[in-house]
């Protein structure tokens, strides 16, 4: 049997909501943890099957094996929960700054530091290289904030995030003409890296935690410390091209020419495989595309691509009629996945969700992307499966209420953070 906590990459995957068909009764004994083989060497993507013994049982909860979660060891769970709280704590310190209270934001971005600093591990690896990155990362911003809470002109620092710190903090038609050739100079630097990391170029399990690991570096360098620009959807080249974009525009005193969302859904996303955090693939949190492939319902099979492009047509026709009207319709969709009752329709349930709060969030619907988030409650079988999966969703709520100005943004930002420790404090205990 295919080992299944390899669901721990694809997984946490959101399962039906009120109306769950369980093919195996309740009575029925929890597999055992050798159910979870996890570790795919050299395997880009293994074919998930329709049933397995490890989604017939629901924990509830937090499961003290690490195998359970698609790690090889705690340090590597610890890895995926710092990166939330990276996403987590940036977002509250750019909450903050947007509002213009800089000295707050560096505060938050301090803290963040600290935190990221007690959790790299001794070990070597891309477990202690991604939250060494973030603690970094939220350090300089940390004195970015501060420069301009006091006003103070920055040097040039390294990379995009060097250039902008730069441009934040001096007035821009004030520079010479040889300070703007050399943060130029900078930026086509950046630019030129070869090759352009693919989201989906990895070969197997530990291939893929480099490009994460690369992913981060670009991430952390392009990210804006106060406005909220992150894409909805994967961090891709494309995303730190148009930072880069950005930046020199500022440079030239030229309008910025963004990309401009179309809000469309598409057959790839509403029915292809969705990655098991979703901050990675519904809000732009650095990390590689999913792993692996439906054996059931997947886009290679033809009668299932056809009916997820009727349902593309459907909510297309939706979006750009009455917005609202889009929510019934993934309901009913969902319902009719649900019904089906083999265990790996949850992922075909989760995609869906996903591509419905990407594409109303893209199009600044963000009230009913909030709605359509909450269709991944309550918790429970293969959602148990991803660490720290209900503060990844409230996380992802957060980031929606901020840019929506919703007024409790900042609470559910702390709830966020308040889910995300509470899983450590858990990950501790089992951990030896």
């Amino acid at each position: 049997m295919i080992g299944l906590v390899l669901l721990g990459f694809l997984g946490c995957s959101p399962a039906p909501t009120e109306t769950v068909v369980d093919p195996v009764q309740s009575t029925e004994v929890a597999p055992k943890m050798d159910d979870h083989v996890g570790i795919h060497e050299g395997v880009q993507h293994p074919p998930i099957p329709a049933d397995s013994p490890a989604w017939r049982h629901d924990p509830g909860g937090f499961v003290p094996d690490v195998r359970f979660y698609g790690e090889r060891d705690w340090d590597g769970v610890r890895m995926r929960v710092a990166g939330h709280i990276a996403v987590i704590e940036r977002d509250r310190a750019r909450l903050a700054a947007s509002a213009g209270h800089y000295a707050e934001a560096s505060k938050i971005y301090a803290s963040l530091s600290e935190t990221l600093g007690t959790m790299i591990p001794a070990t070597a690896g891309p477990t202690a290289k991604i939250p060494r990155l973030a603690q970094v990362a939220a350090s300089r911003d940390a004195a970015l904030m501060m420069a301009l809470h006091a006003g103070t002109p920055q040097p040039l620092g390294e990379g995009l995030a060097g250039v902008r710190s730069v441009l934040l903090t001096s007035a821009v038609q004030e520079l010479s003409a040889e300070k703007k050739a050399e943060l130029k100079a900078q930026i086509e630097q950046a630019l030129a890296i070869t090759p352009k990391p693919d989201i989906d170029a990895f070969a197997d399990f530990d291939d893929r935690h480099e490009l994460r690991v690369e992913l981060w570096s670009l991430y952390l360098d392009s990210v804006d410390p106060i406005q909220f620009s992150d894409p909805w959807g994967y961090f891709t080249w494309s995303a730190y091209a148009e930072s880069a974009a950005s930046l020199l525009a500022t440079i030239d005193g030229r309008s910025v020419q963004g990309t401009k969302p179309t809000g469309l859904f598409t057959v790839a996303g509403a029915g292809a495989m969705p990655t098991g955090d979703s901050l990675i693939d519904v809000a732009g949190q650095p990390g590689p595309q999913s792993i692996g492939r439906l054996a059931r319902l997947g886009l290679d099979d033809p009668k299932h691509h056809q009916w997820i492009e009727d349902t593309v047509y459907v909510l297309n026709t939706k979006m750009a009629q009455s917005p609202g009207g889009i929510l019934p319709i993934v309901q009913s969709r969902t319902d009719f996945l649900n019904a089906m009752g083999h265990g790996s329709r949850y992922y075909n349930i989760k995609q869906l969700r996903n591509e419905t709060v990407r594409r109303l969030a893209e199009l600044n619907h963000h009230r009913l992307a909030r709605q359509a988030l909450s269709m991944n409650l309550p918790l429970h079988h293969q959602d148990w499966e991803c660490p720290n999966r209900e503060g990844i969703l409230v996380a992802i709520d957060a980031r929606l209420a901020a840019i929506g100005g919703h007024s409790d943004a900042n609470q559910r930002l702390t709830e966020a953070r308040s889910l995300s420790d509470a899983f450590l404090e858990k990950v501790a205990a089992a951990s030896p």
